[in-house]
This record gives structure tokens, sequence and C-alpha cells, in this order.
């Protein structure tokens, strides 16, 4: 049995008093691309940034590629990130004094890597972002910053990649050549795990994880969009779906 890229054993988080992530099980495979999904507010960005070991859970256990998140210190985790793990943020989290290529090849240069300006570019070309190379980050637009931003970890050649609501910020076409990107990302050597309000982007995925109040209400395999719509339902749905 192939052993899955991420564990989750009973994983609770709370804010304050308020609980989010209510005691969630489960397994991500390796080598496929996992969409998490939900309405607003049922904790999918707070399980993401838990499963990255971006956030720290409350109570439960993290296993990511191997490794227990919770008794790796933050000096180890940031190597775990340097290494093997991309992150495409919502919010970008680019440089905003550097231009696209320099963010672009940000993370090899830290990590004192060979840093490749034209493989860069030609990343940026494939993102629809030729011509803006040299262009500050706080001068692009929302859309081509998030671009930029999955320019980034496709440059570091990470084996898994989170992705929080990357198409979030883009047009129908360029959201199109992105999700294509990571879809082909996921090609059984690396994983992609993703975050999305859009349900015809989750129907892209190998498996679907659907959240409703802080729990993992169901569990699809190679979903439609309309099963996944019904699984989202207040009235529930089988917990496993089959595939197409």
């Amino acid at each position: 049995m192939t052993t899955p890229a991420i564990h989750v054993e009973a994983l609770a988080k709370t804010f304050g008093t308020v609980p989010v992530l209510r005691g969630i099980t489960a397994a991500i495979p390796a080598g496929a691309m996992t969409a998490i999904v939900g309405p607003s507010g049922c904790g999918k960005s707070t399980m993401l940034f838990c499963l990255a070991g971006l956030e720290r859970p409350t109570d439960g256990r993290v296993t990511v590629l191997g490794h227990d998140l919770s008794r790796l210190r933050a000096r180890a985790v940031a190597r775990l990130y340097r290494d093997r793990i991309g992150f495409v943020f919502q919010t970008y989290n680019l440089i905003p004094s550097l231009s696209a290529r320099e963010n672009v090849v940000l993370p090899r240069r830290l990590a004192g890597g060979r840093v490749d300006l034209a493989a860069a570019d030609a990343l940026l070309a494939e993102m629809g972002l030729r011509g803006r190379e040299r262009t500050g980050a706080a001068l692009l637009s929302s859309g081509e910053q998030q671009r930029v931003a999955l320019a980034r970890v496709l440059a570091t050649n990470a084996g898994l990649v989170f992705a929080d609501e990357p198409t979030g910020a883009l047009d129908t076409h360029t959201a199109a050549v992105v999700l294509a990107r990571l879809r082909a990302l996921a090609d059984g050597s690396r994983t992609v795990v993703m975050v999305t309000h859009d349900l015809d982007a989750a129907s892209l995925a190998d498996h679907v994880l659907v959240m409703r109040d802080g729990l993992l209400s169901a569990t699809l395999t190679g979903p439609s969009a309309e099963e996944i719509r019904r699984a989202m339902a207040p009235a529930g749905a089988p917990l496993v779906r089959g595939a197409k």
C-alpha cells in the first residue's frame, strides 16, 4: 500500500474559544491532486495551513512526507519547505520591491542553489507574463501577482504543492491555464493539495475532501462538479462516491 503524502489524525484547531477544526482524520494520496471544498467559514483554509505546517493545530497529529510536524523544530520545517514543499498563497506573499523574475528565483537564491533566469522567464511566459519579467511586483495586478506566485513554486520543483484559492483573482482563460498546470504537476511523482470554491476546478482533482462546520463530511473520488455540489448540500450525501 502506498504511503500517503499527508496523514492527519484527530486534527483540531481552536482560535480563542471558537473551534474551527473539530477532529479530522484523513489521508491525502501521494502523486495525485486533492481538492478541499466547502462553504465559507467551514475551516478549509485553516485545514490547508495545518496540513502545510504553517498553522500549529490545537490537537491531533499531522504527518507530511513521513515527518510528524509536531516533532519538528521551526528550522526543520523551513528546510522541508526549501527542499520539498511549495505553497501558492491566496495573498501571493511576493516581495513588492523585487521584479516578477526576482520573485520567481528568490527561493533558489536563498537556498544557495543555481539560479536559472532563462527558466524563470520561460515559466513567466507560460503564465502569460511575457514582457513583465522586470516589472516590480507592486506594479502588477492581483491576477499577475497570483501567476508570479505559482511560477515561483514551479521553479522550485517541489514534490508537494499547496495552493490556497489559486484562481480566485484570475479571469476564466488564465484560471484555466493555471489549473491545467497544477493538474499536470500531479503526474504520479508530485502531489497537489488545493483549496477552492470553484467546483469545476475541484472536479479536475483525483480526490475531493468536502468540509462542513469544521468536519470532513464527504470524501469523493473522481467526482463531477455536480457530484461535489450534491455532497456539499446541507442534507448531506453518501460519505464516499465512486469514480466518474
